[in-house]
């Protein structure tokens, strides 16, 4: 049809197509032009609106100079109107010394005798006006109390005897002196005898300390400073201390001494008050000082022996709530050093090895952590990049011996606290770890080799906005990722928590839970329960106490021996379970598989799949077809020997000469547990476990002796002081409860490197026996009874030694050989006596993936 056209219309219409497409390319490069102007107008209002609040937050910050400026002022103004004082009162002093040299003069004058052999002429007597009245009381004397009359005693002579026979010559002998009263009451007044001077004070040589604290001897003060660490140890109010005082007035120092000694040890360290926390409840203090402090003891001079030391130092954050429900949180920073292998096996670590840099009132964000910790992280990356310059001494000529100290910084914390400090997405998010790029999908391989984050690649991919793989923020401090370190506690407790989950799930639906607590209370676990609650769903779900530290790990430890009797093999591939025996994952793969919202708590997930179901108790697993052999899905010795490994693989850290297999066994474990249960039951733990957690063992063996039982341990110890002690408004001193336990961190400290509170074990010596039975202990008795008595005896002794390191909590617990007293359940049921703060709580936090 073309062909038949003339040759000019043919071409218009064929350049008119051409400027069609012209212009269609020109509408949509216009378009595009369009849209990159809208954004590149979005982001210079975005800028605006920052600039704006930057203007607004210069101009607080004027005004805020502004009000200290006018501060400033109104001090000096005040410091000029003390100097005027100040020189009025030594032009009154310079007058009183000119009168008193003519006073000085005027008794020469008098005392000098009128002829070679006569003697002094005697003073003129002079009439002396005192302030005070003789007798101003509207009472007689007679009727008065006792403590009124020695009121009167102490004002005749402060107003009379002293200033009359102040300006006597040396030469006048003593007299009695007594005054009578109108109604006929003698007060005498008598000079003191003996080693006194004539107002009644002693003699310089002979003066007794007073009951000032600041003129008590050093073994006094040395008694005053262990008081002042064990009534901070028991939380002690000062009104019991005062009684405790008045009753042993000769064992127990006075209050006003303990509160002096407390107030100097408030400041030990300085600290900052964080005013940009919430509720300006924040606090913290110089990393560096702590460190310095911390060096310079002389039981850490071999820490920089050398000529260029380096020394390690692990930071960790963790927090705790602050009440019932959970919505009042504090947060704590803590910082320790880090041991070689060898010293941290022989020195085990205590809680007073925990020094808290900074503490405040609210969550782990990364927000509240760069709001609060801004002047300990640059502190931090000051110290990594630059060192530390300290000063070891003197020379001959006096000048100062100064050392250069390299700091090399670890970050040990759970998984969601080391998330927010990275600035990455929590272990739900799609690029969950916090070492490598490993996703969701590739959760369970782990033989397979993942790249691993670095403070370039954050960079790289904050910078393409299209994937960020995770990475939301910068780190809160420019430490190598290398050394960031996951917790081994919080690992072996969150994955101890998802077997003992698993299990009770199966005895949920095999209906043995009566069982099951029998098996606990059997292995020494006698505070585990299970019952049926109801929900805010509607019907009725399983829930059990959440086990401690030290329950979980010989829950672990022990209950396998147990399974064969509480429940059987874990039916076929493809069977009907038991709503209430699934796993968080597993009930939400079922609940999405229905378009339907999945909730956050397990138990109302439960109940809402039962109402999606009409009210069943059971549901038949999605994607599984069954065998038609009918084969048990899970056998229980397979349960055995997960459990069994993962207790022997949790212990290997402990022994360096098993670190080289430790890799091959946690790969094999993890392989072990994702074919035997569930895939979905493999959790961000569990990754690190597999992929992560050799490789940092061989780069670091201390790795399991910087974890963070001493830190959980320190929050309890916090945690216990902050409900005990007065929160209403602060007390007298109205301080917030931040300042109070930064104080407090300042007073742990200054014990901690003073060494109060370490006293040395005594040494155990034998008895003598006595020769006859009816003697000794006022019984008669065997000498095997005896010596039994005396083992007892010693066994108290080293009780009482151990005391000391009963602070130590669950620390002692997982290092060296102090875990072989968990071996049975009778070597674990011995610590009823001590206190309940040796247990780290578990939070029951699991990690939902």
């Amino acid at each position: 049809m073309m062909a038949g056209l003339p040759l000019d219309p043919f071409y218009l219409l064929q350049r008119n197509e051409i400027l069609v497409a012209e212009n269609r390319q020109q509408a949509v490069s216009l378009a595009r032009q369009e849209q990159q102007l809208r954004q590149v107008f979005e982001e210079c209002r975005r800028q605006l609106v920052q600039k704006e609040e930057e203007k607004r937050g210069l101009q607080e910050e004027v005004e805020r100079l502004r009000a200290q400026l006018l501060e400033k002022r109104e001090l000096e103004e005040e410091v000029e109107r003390l100097r005027a004082q100040l020189l009025e009162k030594r032009e009154l002093e310079e007058e009183v010394e000119r009168l008193r040299a003519q006073l000085l003069q005027r008794e020469q004058q008098v005392q000098e005798p009128e002829d070679g052999d006569e003697q002094p002429r005697r003073k003129r007597a002079r009439v002396f006006v005192s302030p005070y009245p003789l007798n101003n009381t509207k009472k007689a004397w007679s009727t008065l109390a006792p403590k009124t009359i020695k009121t009167k005693r102490r004002r005749l002579r402060k107003g009379y005897l002293e200033p009359c026979f102040s300006t006597l010559p040396n030469n006048i002998v003593k007299a009695d002196v007594t005054f009578k009263t109108e109604d006929g009451v003698t007060v005498e007044v008598d000079w003191p005898m003996g080693n006194f001077d004539r107002r009644g004070q002693p003699l310089q040589s002979n003066r007794v300390p007073s009951r000032g604290y600041r003129r008590q001897t050093a073994e006094t003060k040395d008694l005053v400073q262990w008081c002042v660490h064990y009534k901070d140890q028991a939380t002690v109010s000062d009104v019991s201390w005062h009684e405790l005082h008045m009753k042993f007035n000769k064992v127990i120092p006075p209050l006003s001494w303990i509160q002096q000694e407390r107030w100097k040890q408030n400041d030990f360290i300085p600290y900052q008050l964080e005013e940009n926390a919430r509720d300006g409840n924040g606090a913290s203090r110089s990393p560096r000082d702590v460190i310095t402090r911390y060096l310079m003891m002389p039981s850490n001079s071999h820490l920089i022996a050398e000529d260029e030391p380096v020394v390690s130092f692990r930071y960790g954050l963790d927090g705790r709530p602050q009440a019932k429900n959970t919505t009042i949180g504090a947060v704590m920073a803590c910082i320790t050093p880090v041991r070689d292998i060898e010293e941290a096996r022989k020195v085990p670590r205590l809680v007073r090895d925990e020094f808290c840099v900074f503490l405040y009132s609210g969550k782990e964000d990364y927000e509240e952590q760069v709001r609060v910790g801004s002047r300990v992280f640059q502190e931090m990356n000051d110290l990594q990049e630059n060192g530390l310059d300290l000063i070891i001494g003197h020379d001959e000529d006096g000048q100062e011996i100064r050392k250069h100290v390299k700091i090399n910084w670890y970050i040990v914390s759970d998984w969601k606290a080391l998330a927010e400090m990275m600035g990455i997405v929590g272990p739900t998010g799609h690029y969950f770890c916090i070492l490598c790029y490993c996703t969701k999908d590739t959760i369970s391989q782990f033989r397979q080799d993942y790249p691993l984050r670095s403070l370039e690649e954050a960079r790289r991919s904050l910078a393409d906005r299209r994937d960020t793989r995770g990475h939301r923020h910068l780190p809160v401090m420019k430490i190598p990722w290398g050394n960031v370190i996951g917790d081994t506690m919080h690992r072996d407790q969150r994955i101890g928590g998802k077997l003992l989950t698993q299990f009770i799930g199966w005895c949920i639906d095999q209906g043995v839970t009566e069982l099951l607590e029998q098996a606990f209370r059997e292995i020494g676990i006698s505070t585990f329960y299970i019952r049926r609650e109801a929900t805010r769903e509607g019907p009725s779900t399983y829930k059990w106490k959440t086990l401690s530290a030290k329950e979980l790990k010989k829950a672990v430890r022990l209950l396998p021996d147990k399974m064969p009797h509480i429940i059987k093999d874990i039916g076929s591939v493809g069977a009907v379970r038991r709503i209430d025996s699934l796993t968080g994952p597993q009930l939400r793969t079922i609940l999405r598989s229905k378009g339907v919202e999945v909730p956050h708590v397990n138990s109302e997930r439960q109940a809402r799949l039962k109402n999606l179901l009409g009210g069943a108790e059971t549901v038949s697993m999605p994607g599984h077809a069954g065998e038609e052999d009918g084969s048990p899905e899970i056998k229980v010795e397979d349960i055995q020997k997960i459990w069994r490994e993962f207790t022997r693989i949790t212990d290997i850290p402990r022994n360096p000469e098993l670190h080289a297999s430790y890799k091959e066994a946690a790969k094999a474990w993890c392989e072990n547990f994702r074919d035997t249960t569930y895939v979905e039951d493999c959790t961000p733990y569990i990754h690190y476990l597999g992929c992560h957690a050799a490789d940092q063992l061989a780069n670091h063996p201390f790795l399991h002796y910087i974890n963070c039982e001493t830190i959980e341990k320190k929050n309890h110890i916090q945690t216990r002081r902050y409900h005990l002690a007065s929160q209403k408004g602060g007390g007298r001193t109205r301080s917030k409860w931040a300042e109070q336990l930064m104080q407090m961190e300042n007073r742990e400290l200054y014990a901690a490197l003073h060494g109060i509170g370490q006293r040395k074990k005594r040494k155990y010596t034998k008895r003598a026996q006595p020769q006859d039975p009816d003697q000794g202990y006022g019984r008669a008795s065997s000498s095997n009874s005896e010596s039994g008595s005396d083992d007892s005896e010693s066994g108290s002794d080293d009780s009482e030694s151990g005391s000391d390191d009963s602070e130590s909590g669950s620390d002692d617990s997982d290092d060296g050989d102090a875990d072989q007293a968990d071996a049975g359940v009778d070597g674990d049921e011995s610590d009823d006596d001590r206190d309940d703060d040796d247990r780290i709580a578990y939070d029951g936090e699991e990690d939902d993936v």
